[in-house]
């Protein structure tokens, strides 16, 4: 059976990270994160994205 079909996390669409200043403020804490202020869409700082991972993975 081939790989070919299943979805891969490699390839995954991340948010393209922003080379400097001025960052998107994360939407939970307004902290600044690593995504730049034209990203659209829910920008998380680095701690927010884990917390709420975390809340994810746990909430089953």
């Amino acid at each position: 059976m081939s790989d070919e079909g299943y979805c891969t996390t490699d390839e995954a669409a991340k948010a393209p990270g922003a080379e400097g200043p001025p960052y998107a403020e994360c939407v939970l804490c307004r902290e600044p994160t690593e995504y730049p202020e034209s990203y659209r869409g829910i920008t998380l700082c680095p701690r927010c994205e884990w917390q709420e991972a975390q809340r994810t993975a746990c909430s089953g």
